[in-house]
């Protein structure tokens, strides 16, 4: 059972403070799935309702996440990086949910991390000044577009990757035409995806930089290690060969500015942190005014899949053991079986619709028949092997076992392709009730 401290704690990772907006509460009505039919209440009346997934009282399927699991990931990720020595800029496009971004921010994260425009938008409109554009903006269009934002919060910080001499001029000339708009421009270092390939190409954007006049100011060094890890290379060749690059850029920017002019290095999914940690924190001795920032932001939700295989490698690897096997997947699918249609096989109510599967299928993980777990052993829980759009396909051991109306609970591969679906997330808390409403703002 959670202690009172705990559930203290977790639950404050989610109040808002003077410094961070939070928007008048909306409506919940059986247009949102999860919601009972008829019901038409605001956000801030959910927790009286008393409602659960798993004893039927909401409409399935419905996506919930565990209050106390994200809050006991946000406060062991967040003293992780403490103890380290490094900062944080957790990427908002996993949930999309400006409150959790500026209650990350509100407790000790540097930032946040965005990829185009519109999500930008979104986490300057929550209160966050600090923030990574981890993504080239583009041409003409990108850049006009990326640049009127800039104007519309003259006073935010925000970091933008540059991997090419045409970008760094197309978003300059942007900048130009809208007085009082400024970007920092990181050096986008880069195998597999985007990102300069040599340091001669990392040179030149660092020059083309310099000519702009103070439109665009250096601001550092930026990568993202997992885009450049093949099946043809072992993973720790690539990484000697990239954060090679990355340091070598590095130092090629500090030569180009005052030792008191503050830089960033920016890198680290949710995957390999401690992997850009190990090679890249060295590089903060060289010079005072350097942070080291981390824009994991998949692992504050984590998953039964993806993120559960590669932490356990991480815990593996030795480097980050402690933080790898803290961190908790918070994110289940609940489901109502719809049909047995034939021996060993099942149907649940859900399909491609709701659930991600671009990382591995959902995973039962209980299953519970008016309320309560019929407590299969875990091994002989169904398997999903198959999704339609509205439809799962669950075989399995157990199969015969189920009966229609049986709820299972699934935890999910890939938080950021299960968020993405869903318009809004319920909160459980200890008691598995519904405690608040997350609404999430993809656009």
């Amino acid at each position: 059972m959670q202690s009172s401290a705990h559930a203290s704690a977790s639950k404050a990772v989610f109040e808002p403070t003077e410094d961070h907006k939070v928007k008048a509460s909306a409506q919940l009505d059986q247009t949102i799935r999860g919601v009972p039919p008829g019901v038409d209440i605001s956000d801030k009346a959910v927790a009286p309702q008393r409602w659960a997934p798993a004893d039927g009282s909401m409409a399935l399927p419905v996506l919930t996440m565990n209050m106390e699991a994200f809050g006991s990931n946000t406060e062991a990720f967040l003293k992780f990086a403490a103890d380290e020595g490094v900062d944080l800029a957790p990427h908002a496009k996993t949930p999309m949910i400006p409150e959790i971004a500026a209650s990350l921010v509100d407790r000790g994260a540097w930032g946040a991390t965005v990829a185009n425009t519109q999500q930008l938008a979104v986490i300057l409109d929550s209160g966050i000044k600090n923030i990574i554009f981890a993504s080239p903006p583009g041409g003409v269009t990108g850049c006009t577009h990326l640049a009127k934002t800039l104007s519309l919060w003259p006073e935010a910080n925000v970091y933008v990757f540059l991997d090419s001499v045409d970008a760094v001029k197309a978003l300059s000339s942007a900048l130009k035409q809208k007085p009082g708009a400024m970007a920092h421009g990181l050096i986008e270092v880069g195998f597999g995806r985007t990102g300069a390939r040599t340091l001669k190409r990392c040179l030149e954007v660092r020059d083309a930089i310099r000519e702009t006049s103070g439109a665009i100011r250096l601001g550092g060094i930026a990568t993202y290690e997992a885009a450049a890890v093949t099946a043809t290379e072992n993973p720790e060749a690539t990484f000697a060969r990239l954060f090679r690059l990355v340091t070598d850029a590095y130092r090629s920017v500090v030569m180009e500015t005052r030792a008191d002019e503050p830089l960033i290095v920016s890198a680290g999914g949710s995957v390999y942190f401690d992997e850009v940690i190990h090679a890249l924190k060295p590089l903060l001795d060289e010079r005072d005014a350097s942070r080291l920032i981390l824009r994991s932001g998949a692992l504050f939700f984590s998953d039964d899949g993806l993120y559960r295989q590669a932490f356990s490698a991480m815990a593996d690897r030795g480097i980050s053991t402690s933080i790898a096997r803290a961190i908790q997947p918070t994110l289940s699918l609940w489901a109502e079986i719809i049909s047995l249609p034939e021996d060993h096989l099942a149907i649940a109510g859900f399909g491609m619709r709701d659930a991600p599967n671009d990382q591995g299928l959902p995973v039962a993980k209980q299953i519970l028949r008016n309320g309560t777990n019929l407590k299969i052993e875990p091994t002989l829980l169904p398997q999903v092997y198959r999704l339609n759009d509205q439809h799962a396909f669950l075989t399995g051991r157990s199969i015969d076992q189920l009966k229609i109306g049986d709820i299972v609970e699934f935890g999910i591969s890939h938080p950021c392709t299960a968020l993405q679906r869903w318009r809004v997330i319920f909160g459980l808390g200890a008691d598995g009730k519904v405690d608040r409403v997350f609404r999430t703002e993809f656009g």
